[in-house]
């Protein structure tokens, strides 16, 4: 299992999140958004499917954007997320 928050570059933040299931893939990512600046980017990187729907619903209901959902591996998941104003 692992969760990996970093700075990727200016403005741009990658959160690992790997091996776990929901709800904890979403928590992780609240506590991530959290940590970041008004219109900067989250991407999370997921192997929990169901996860694909809890966080985009989750963060949307906050009144974050998600920009993108996508399957980049077999078991992989990223989902991209723009922090509200």
């Amino acid at each position: 299992m692992e969760v990996k928050f970093e700075e990727v570059e200016t403005g741009k933040y990658i959160l690992k999140v790997i091996g776990y299931a929901c709800p904890f893939p979403t928590l992780y990512t609240l506590k991530a958004l959290d940590d970041i600046k008004p219109n900067e980017i989250l991407e999370v990187l997921t192997d929990s499917k169901p996860s694909c729907e809890t966080i985009p619903q989750t963060v949307t209901d906050k009144g974050h954007y998600v920009l993108k959902v996508e399957q980049i591996e077999h078991t992989l998941w990223k989902i991209i997320i723009k922090k509200k104003e």
